[in-house]
This record gives structure tokens, C-alpha cells and sequence, in this order.
């Protein structure tokens, strides 16, 4: 009997771990067979039986975290944490559901307890680069994402993310070679391309921004988003007639937006389309379907009134250049004046005309050119000598065309007037 008590136990002691392992292997598979649901139940029992077992609640985080039930992930990752303060896997996962669910700060918080135990961790290094940028420390973020570039330079993600930090803190000729770095190690990555093309653009350099709009659609073959880049460097380099054929097609195929249409319309304009351009110009204006209106964007506004200006509809081409100069602010809006003045002078609207020319002037005294047409609009609507000889006058003093037709036509008006208003007296 003693010894049946003693087999009996004996077989006790070796079968309840082997019990406890088989379960524990049960459940390893299902999480590795991706049966999260089903594992959680069998985790929460296992738990109940042995709740100081940083490994369980590690596994029932890790289940809540694969079907992005983040809170509950991050209740047991605490646990397993609270259990095993130095366990690496449970920093970086607690983390990662910490940043998936928006909490950067105590993100930030754990991936630096990470990297006191491990500094060299490269996943919690990354994440924790993210982390920075989302809590727009840029220079930490920058630090950090430099930190592993030295350890794997040939990594393309890396030099690209360095390029975006680097362009939030204005960095442009640095995010440029960051993205061109990246660029050298893949290629093929679109995005990169794009950014490439895009800073090449914003610093003017639009030649070398072709080039590689050339070689993305080489990869891309009639990618609307490198065409319309390529749009935009034709534009910049003034070869509207090229860009035109582009946005042609890309409105054809149905890829144009609003700002899509705006462009279309300017490349008409300056093709001399007039009408064209202003039925681009009017599709930005108000479309529903497109889902935003551009009525009071003041450069859309002022290309057309400069294009019903040019057909001759000089009542619309006063009215969208007022507009024009409700929603704009120098130095723009003296050139807007300008427009609007010689417009008010075509309807022979002469008082208004000398009003916006004087209102272009005072943005604008680089031009004494306006001067001269201050002059003759004070002659041709009152004949008021003495302002017309005012301004004449400063016309005179100001202009560099020494000698040529205006010039002369002024000194000859001068004259005239002085005489005229000699006589008078």
C-alpha cells in the first residue's frame, strides 16, 4: 500500500509540469498560428493559476496586441513588466502598444527604459525615432535616426525618414541629399522619387527636378502623380505648351483636382487660350464633387480677370480683379492694381483707373512706368494739367528710358502745359 501512495505520488510530481508544458505549448501554437482568440481564454485560466508568471501575461499581451485590443494589451504587458522590469521584449511590445494607441510621451517613457537596458536594441531604437517625431522633437528624432544609420547605412528607410525630419526643421539642402541617399540605395521606391523631384522644385532647381521625373516614369510608366510633377518643373522652366499636353492628358484620364484645373488654366492663359483657361479657371471655383471651392482664391480670381481682360469682357475682367484684391496682400496685390487699372481705363472709367494706379504705385515704386500712365489718364478724363504735369514731372525724374518715345512724349507735355497754363493766367 506504502508503495502504491509513493508511485502515486511520484507519478504526481513528474505529471502536473508536464500538464502545466503541454498547455503552455498549446497555446505557443495557436499564438504562433495566429488562433489569438482562442488562446486568450486558456492564457486567463493559466494566469489565475499562476499569477507571478511574467511569461503568461507576456503571451496574453502579445494576443490582445495581435488583434489590436491595445488597453487590455497594455494592462498585462504592465504585469509581465511590473514581474520582469529588465525583460526587452516586454519593454519594446508594451511600447509599441503605448504608440499605437497615441500615448507618445509614455511611449517615449518605456522605449528609454529599453534603451538603458539595451542601447543597441534596434526596434525599440526605431520606434523610439518615431516617437520623437510624433511628439515633434525633430532633433532627437534626427539624433536617433543618425545614431542607426551609422550602425546600417545601406538601409534606404532610414535615410528617408532622416530626409523628413530633416525638411520639418527646414533643412531643405539636407532632407535633398537624405532623399537623393535614399534614392541611390532603391530606386524604385516612388515615394522617394517624388520627394526628390519636389525639393529639387521648391529651391528652383526645376531642370534637375525633370530629370528625375523623366526617370520615374521610366519605372512608372504614366504615373499621374509623376506627370503632374513633371507638369509643375515644365511650368517653372516657362514650356507651358509642354506642360499643357500633360495636363490635357491627365484631365482626359480623370486625374486632375481642383488644383489640377488651376494649373490647366494657367498653362491655357499662357498659350493665349483665354477662353479655355477661364473654363479651367471656373471648374475650381465651385465643385461640389471635388469637394472644396476655390471662389476666393485670389489668384485664381486675378487670372481671371486678367483673361477676360484679354477677350475684351472688361466688365467680368473688373469685376474677378476686385475680387482678386479683397483676398490678397502684397506684393501680388500692387501687380493686381495694375490690371485693374488699365482695365477701368478700357471702359474709360478714368477716375478709377488713376486710383489703382496710384494704389499700384504705393506697393510698387519700381515702376515708374505707372507714372507716365497717371499722366495721360489725368489728361484724357479732365484735362487737369496740373496733376498731369505732376506726375509727368516724376515720370521724368524717375524713369531710366532716357530718350525714348515716352520720355520724349513726356518733356513734349511738360512744355505744352506749362504753356497752356501760362497763358491761362
Amino acid at each position: 500500500m506504502k508503495r502504491f501512495f509513493f508511485t502515486l505520488t511520484l507519478a504526481s510530481i513528474f505529471f502536473i509540469p508536464n500538464a502545466s508544458s503541454q498547455r503552455t505549448n498549446k497555446v505557443d501554437q495557436m499564438l504562433f498560428n495566429g488562433q489569438y482568440e482562442s488562446a486568450i481564454p486558456i492564457l486567463k485560466q493559466m494566469v489565475a493559476k499562476d499569477s507571478t508568471n511574467s511569461k503568461l501575461y507576456f503571451r496574453l499581451g502579445k494576443a490582445y496586441q495581435s488583434l489590436n485590443q491595445y488597453i487590455p494589451a497594455i494592462e498585462n504587458y504592465q504585469k509581465a513588466h511590473k514581474l520582469h522590469p529588465n525583460s526587452t521584449a516586454t519593454l519594446f511590445n508594451y511600447s509599441n502598444c503605448l504608440y499605437s494607441s497615441g500615448n507618445y510621451p509614455e511611449s517615449q517613457n518605456q522605449l528609454l527604459k529599453l534603451q538603458a537596458v539595451d542601447s543597441m536594441h534596434y526596434q525599440g531604437n526605431l520606434l523610439l525615432a518615431k516617437t520623437y517625431a510624433n511628439l515633434s522633437n525633430y532633433p532627437k528624432g534626427l539624433d536617433t535616426y543618425e545614431t542607426l544609420i551609422a550602425r546600417d547605412s545601406l538601409n534606404p528607410y532610414l535615410h528617408k525618414q532622416a530626409a523628413n525630419l530633416k525638411g520639418k526643421m527646414h533643412d531643405f539642402i539636407g532632407a535633398l541629399a537624405s532623399y537623393l541617399k535614399a534614392y541611390e540605395l532603391n530606386p524604385k521606391d516612388l515615394s522617394v522619387i517624388l520627394n526628390v523631384i519636389q525639393k529639387f522644385s521648391e529651391m528652383a532647381g526645376f531642370e534637375q527636378a525633370l530629370d528625375y521625373c523623366n526617370k520615374g516614369l521610366e519605372l512608372y510608366p504614366n504615373n499621374h502623380l509623376i506627370q503632374k510633377k513633371k507638369a509643375q518643373c515644365l511650368m517653372g522652366l516657362e514650356w507651358y505648351e509642354n506642360a499643357l499636353n500633360i495636363y490635357k492628358d491627365l484631365e482626359t484620364r480623370k486625374k486632375l483636382n481642383l488644383n489640377g484645373y488651376k494649373q490647366l488654366g494657367i498653362c491655357y492663359m499662357q498659350t493665349r487660350q483665354y477662353q479655355k483657361a477661364i473654363d479651367a479657371f471656373f471648374i475650381c471655383m465651385a465643385d461640389p464633387e471635388m469637394g472644396a471651392s476655390f471662389d476666393k482664391d485670389p489668384m485664381l480670381n486675378y487670372f481671371l480677370g486678367v483673361c477676360f481682360s484679354r477677350i475684351k469682357d472688361h466688365k467680368n475682367g473688373i469685376l474677378y480683379l476686385q475680387n482678386s484684391l479683397d483676398y490678397i496682400v502684397p506684393p501680388i496685390k500692387s501687380s493686381m492694381h495694375l490690371y485693374l487699372a488699365k482695365a477701368y481705363n478700357a471702359t474709360r472709367e478714368f477716375e478709377k483707373a488713376v486710383i489703382e494706379y496710384k494704389n499700384h504705385f504705393e506697393l510698387d515704386r519700381s515702376n515708374p512706368e505707372v507714372l507716365y500712365e497717371i499722366a495721360t489718364t489725368y489728361e484724357e478724363f479732365g484735362d487737369n494739367k496740373k496733376k498731369a504735369l505732376k506726375y509727368y514731372s516724376q515720370y521724368i525724374r524717375e524713369t531710366k528710358d532716357i530718350g525714348g518715345e515716352r520720355y520724349e512724349y513726356a518733356k513734349s507735355r511738360i512744355l505744352h502745359i506749362k504753356e497752356k497754363i501760362h497763358f491761362e493766367k
